[in-house]
């Protein structure tokens, strides 16, 4: 079947922003093939800097053919009394070229219709794709767009298209650029390729000293900075951010190794890496917790090496003679005294000043310097000056150093290694990809500062929706639930935001920020394989406790397998059916008549105290095995007692004794929300 080859030509793409782009390209295209009904095989990615492109595997040659059923008259017109068609329905059938035992009576409300089902022919592939294309690109999301002669919005300007079907071409167009089978190597080492078959696209461009193979680049780059980083016995400083712009800035990169000199190299290693990463193109290179002498930079194609290094060898000197120059300012005046300044910065105009903030992480920190035993000064100082470097010459110009360099001043300054370190910590993790403090004064001041940032937008109603979170509230909720639950803190979250909720102004009710973190645990445990059902069962009941809930799930996961838990599934859920729409208010063991409440009354005696041990200990599978002894008294007393009986007083008291079991049940989940086998 015939391969297709698309490619978009672009003025450069913000390297951050290339990646993303093409991606979005690609899902775009598959979704509107998929809705144009052409089926076809791989769809496979290409893209630099300076162009998308999609290589589609076997890509149908039409439409796939629809069959569809048109309403016709209803039965009372297009019938005649003695059930003959009338003028009205021969007509309809004429319209679509149907015959008279192609229609069936349906019924449409209260009125019955012919129908006809009519089979349509798919159209040429070449027709449709001159149609999605365009709207394939459209579909991308972009931070910025652009308008030009063409008269499209998009990042940047279409400059050539070359879409082939095999080897013809198909005649769509973008932006007013006809498409045809002419291509563009390197801008500086390349030229004009004339490509005749979809297939000689990877390699054509190649000999133009373009590698548009995403993959192809990315090992590249990989292969070169392991070779230094064995050459030299360093580690690279590989951020995902770096890389990003590493993989999406050039298209046929070359390795160039630089030194550093070594004035520089007393600088505190984040600052050196800091100040490499900003260029885009250049790999800092650690060794035992300190900057290593070389670099390695990536250069766009081919060139004197020579010449390339000792370019990039200055412009390194440059940055890094600013950053000592930063560095050497900022040392002029104590972290501590920058703390009074944080009155005259806005944190945000209804949260008030940076120095409102760090009061609140104060109160914040002192509960849980309570909650988790840690001693008080030392979290207390770390959070009075975690915001300082925020006034540093440093951190304005590198907003990454945040916290990193308020740990490095704080320790220059003589501040205690404990405050020094939680200062350090306490912006982590930024991004779900970052790792999470270690010292456990860092952990508590990472968890004041992401509670802060979610309590505080919240209670002023910049609530997150699918679209908008200027500022982070999700992100951080998230940061919250994943301290809770990677550092094992077991605490009740809940009472916590309702005890500092008065730091905060705002008029969004508390329950607004729990309802929020319920949320963020729910997509927590989902992201960790827990299934959707055993996620519901754990979270019927809200609970403030979130390393107990993901405790609850882990064990609820590891029963799955096991026979006895779709039994005692079905069991509960005889309970709590039976309980639905019932007010249930206590009941007396002495008003039992039947044997089978008596021995279900008995068993749930000798049951409760093993479950609630169980829980106390935070041991949930303990607390299933006790609970699952209760599946046969349970049965029985349902196929023996008739709970809803005529005798009003025995009947609420049987529902008051079923309500009490459900509430022991719930306490570890919900079993009657499993998905049980058929």
């Amino acid at each position: 079947m015939p391969l297709f080859l698309l490619e978009i030509g672009l003025e450069d793409l913000p390297a951050e922003e290339a990646e993303a782009v093409a991606q979005a390209f690609r899902e775009a295209f598959v979704r509107e093939l998929e809705a144009a009904r052409v089926p076809h095989g791989q769809v496979r990615l290409l893209w630099t800097l300076r162009r998308l492109a999609l290589l589609v595997e076997d890509l149908a040659e039409k439409q796939e053919d629809v069959v569809e059923e048109v309403r016709g008259p209803a039965v009372s017109v297009g019938l005649d009394p003695q059930g003959n068609l009338t003028p009205a329905a021969l007509g309809f059938l004429r319209r679509y070229g149907g015959a008279p035992q192609d229609l069936v009576r349906r019924p449409v409300g209260e009125k019955e219709y012919l129908f006809l089902r009519v089979r349509r022919p798919g159209r040429p592939t070449a027709e449709i794709l001159r149609e999605i294309v365009p709207r394939a690109l459209s579909a991308v999301p972009c931070s910025k767009f652009m308008r030009w002669d063409g008269g499209m919005a998009f990042l940047r300007p279409i400059r050539w298209v070359v879409a082939l079907l095999d080897g013809d071409v198909v005649p769509l167009e973008l932006a007013g650029v006809r498409a045809g089978r002419l291509s563009y190597g390197h801008r500086f080492f390349g030229s004009a390729v004339e490509l005749g078959h979809a297939g000689d696209y990877v390699g054509a461009l190649r000999a133009a000293k373009v590698l548009v193979d995403p993959e192809e680049r990315a090992r590249l780059l990989r292969e070169a900075i392991a070779g230094v980083e064995r050459e030299h016995g360093a580690r690279a400083a590989l951020s995902p951010e770096l890389w990003t712009m590493l993989l999406g800035q050039t298209e046929w990169p070359r390795p160039v190794v630089g030194r550093i000199p070594s004035e520089f190299l007393e600088l505190p290693e984040p600052v050196v890496v800091a100040a490499l990463r900003e260029e885009g193109k250049f790999v800092p290179l650690t060794r035992g917790g300190r900057i290593a002498e070389v670099f390695l930079g990536f250069a766009e194609g081919e060139g004197n090496p020579e010449v390339i290094r000792r370019g990039y060898e200055r412009v390194v000197g440059i940055r890094l003679r600013d950053a000592r120059s930063f560095f050497e300012e900022d040392r002029k005046l104590p972290l501590s005294a920058r703390v009074p300044a944080l009155k005259g910065v806005v944190y945000e105009a209804r949260l008030g000043t940076l120095w409102d903030r760090v009061e609140r992480l104060r109160q914040i920190c002192a509960h849980l310097a309570r909650l988790f035993g840690l001693p008080l000064e030392p979290l207390d100082r770390a959070a009075l000056l975690c915001k300082a470097d925020l006034l540093t010459v440093m951190v304005r110009e590198f907003p990454e150093l945040e916290g990193v360099m308020g740990g490095i001043y704080a320790r220059l300054d003589g501040e205690g290694a404990e405050v020094a370190r939680a200062i350090a910590e306490h912006v982590r993790p930024r991004t779900r990809e970052d790792s999470l403090p270690e010292s456990p004064l860092g952990v508590a001041l990472s968890l004041a500062d992401k509670l802060d940032g979610v309590i505080g937008p919240i209670r002023v109603g910049e609530i997150p929706t699918g679209s908008r979170d200027p500022y982070g509230v999700r992100r951080r909720g998230s940061a919250v639930v994943r301290l809770i639950l990677e550092k094992g803190l077991r605490f009740d979250l809940f009472a916590l935001v309702e005890e500092v909720a008065d730091l905060y102004p705002g008029t969004e009710p508390v329950a607004r920020v729990k309802a929020f973190l319920w949320d963020r645990l729910r997509s927590a445990l989902e992201e960790r394989a827990i299934p959707y059902d055993i996620v519901d069962a754990v979270m019927a009941q809200e609970d403030g406790d979130f390393l107990g809930v993901w405790e609850r799930a882990q064990a609820l996961r590891a029963w799955a397998g096991r026979p006895e838990l779709p039994a005692l599934a079905l069991a509960f859920g005889r309970v709590r059916n039976i309980l639905k729409g019932q007010e249930a208010q206590g009941f007396d063991p002495a008003l039992f008549r039947e044997d089978a409440e008596k021995d279900l009354w008995h068993a749930y005696q000798r049951v409760k105290p093993q479950v609630e041990g169980a829980l106390a200990a935070h041991r949930y599978s303990e607390a299933l095995e006790a609970l699952a002894s209760l599946k046969a008294p349970i049965d029985r007393y349902f196929d023996e007692v008739l709970v809803m009986c005529e005798d009003g007083r025995v009947r609420a008291n049987r529902l008051g004794f079923l309500r009490e079991l459900s509430e022991l049940f719930l306490r570890v989940a919900d079993l009657s929300r499993l998905v049980v086998p058929g």
